[in-house]
């Protein structure tokens, strides 16, 4: 299922600091709130399942010890342009797989990796599907929420 980008939400969603009427601590848990609702959303767009086809003769499939190296490198939310950090490595092989499960073919045209996103892969031993521009521009827009919410809960955190 390919989650839905609305056209009828605001660029921007409404801080919970912009509700006085909040304690210091209700504050803090509605912006860890609101960041962690954000983060579900972002994961979600991010690890959409990939068709997976069963290995037929006459396939030309390329072998991978894996899909992922270790780690991850946590995005700048207030900058990064998700767009400008994909990568299409396996966009020349029409068939891939793991040496692990050489049954289980993908389309190489149809993954990526971005290590913008990695930070939110939850399986890594599955691909990730090559994100639409629409959704991209979702994770750019749902980023700029997390900076705003971290940088909020730093500035609390100072106080």
């Amino acid at each position: 299922m390919i989650p839905r980008v609305s056209r009828t939400q605001p660029a921007s969603t409404p801080s919970p600091s912009s509700n006085p009427a909040l304690t210091r601590s209700e504050l803090i848990a509605a912006l860890q709130k609101e960041s962690n609702e954000v983060k579900a959303r972002v994961q979600k767009i991010v690890n959409q399942p990939v068709q997976s086809l069963n290995r037929t003769p006459g396939m030309q499939v390329t072998m991978f010890p894996d899909w992922f190296h270790p780690g991850a490198t946590t995005p700048n939310f207030n900058d990064v342009d998700i767009r400008k950090t994909q990568q299409f490595d396996y966009d020349r092989f029409p068939y891939v797989a793991l040496n692990s499960r050489p049954g289980t073919v993908y389309v190489g045209s149809q993954l990526e990796f971005n290590a913008m996103t990695k930070l939110f892969y939850t399986d890594r031993s599955l691909p990730k599907k090559k994100l639409s521009e629409p959704e991209m521009l979702e994770i750019n827009r749902l980023y700029r929420i997390i900076g705003r919410t971290e940088r909020q809960l730093n500035q609390l955190a100072a106080n």
